[in-house]
């Protein structure tokens, strides 16, 4: 009688396919000449094969724990901390693509190979390459390249960070979406009128700085309220529970998108700001510039 084989779980890391796909990685890194891979540590447990490959390209482990940080940083000596929150495996690439290029660790022009996993499989296996400045989206297009010069790129990281965080929570077990506008933040107060109270009137501007953690927590339980965050460029936050007004109207947008996006939409038409919004109805995270959206952060489908 033949021998059961053992059933492999989903923790089960397959560090076969992760071992396979390196070396494909590798090798179209190398014939494209590519500048950089990127490669998801907590879904990549077979690192041996980047020691060689170090002398041809830049490789950076991405990394969403302190723990994973350090181990990578041990293995590459570079590493890209985002959230730790789901992803699905384009939200993965995007969001470090995304981070690679505020960093100014990637330039227009720069090719690169991306590999991501679904962390409970516990191996690789997606792989994406592209260029900077050619696809149809912010984290390769001319907008994130040149929107820097109006907002922080640190702020930006922050807040699309603490996006990312409000639509995978919510808030007491309920979806939430709001709104951020970022940047040019004079002009978009003359557009704007308070639904509520500013609840930041009088603070100082260090504890209304999104980089200040209690801030953070601040912010998620306001994101509640209805009407958008106006933040400046350096991230002080002026207002929230703001209502944009304008009577531009922007570019048709998909079936489904409701006034938050319209808004969002409007007002970085008129103005140098860039808008964050996050979905109440899907989770989804997506980014306007100029009046229309340049990058869209899908929530994974709960498993």
């Amino acid at each position: 009688m033949a021998k059961k084989q053992k059933q492999r779980t989903s923790h089960t890391p397959d560090i076969g396919i992760s071992r396979l796909v390196l070396k494909k990685a590798f090798e179209i890194g190398t014939d494209i000449k590519a500048k950089a891979l990127f490669i998801y540590a907590d879904v990549c447990p077979d690192v041996d094969l980047m020691d060689e490959a170090k002398e041809i390209f830049d490789i950076y482990l991405v990394a969403k724990t302190d723990q994973i940080l350090k181990k990578a940083e041990n293995i590459v000596g570079k590493v890209l901390l985002v959230p730790d929150i789901p992803l699905t495996r384009m939200g993965q690439i995007k969001v470090a693509m995304m981070m690679a290029v505020t960093q100014d660790l990637l330039k227009k022009g720069d090719k690169v190979v991306c590999l991501a996993g679904v962390p409970r499989f516990g191996y690789l296996d997606t792989l994406v390459v592209m260029e900077i400045g050619r696809e149809f989206e912010m984290i390769t297009s001319k907008s994130i390249i040149d929107f820097t010069k109006d907002i922080d790129p640190k702020v930006f990281e922050e807040i699309v960070r603490l996006a990312v965080e409000i639509a995978n929570e919510g808030r007491e077990g309920k979806p939430v979406g709001t709104c951020f506008i970022i940047g040019d933040s004079k002009d978009v107060i003359r557009h704007t009128r308070q639904m509520i109270l500013n609840p930041f009137k009088g603070y100082s501007e260090k504890e209304r700085s999104i980089n200040n953690t209690d801030v953070k927590e601040t912010v998620k339980e306001f994101a509640q309220l209805d009407g958008a965050f106006i933040i400046s460029r350096d991230g002080i936050i002026e207002t929230a529970g703001a209502f944009l007004e304008s009577e531009t109207v922007p570019e048709k947008l998909p079936q489904g998108w409701g006034a938050r996006h319209y808004s969002a939409a409007a007002i970085t038409s008129i103005t140098k700001a860039l808008a964050i919004t996050v979905s109440q109805s899907t989770g989804d995270v997506r980014i306007f510039k100029g009046g229309v959206p340049i990058m869209e952060i899908e929530k994974p489908l709960a498993t």
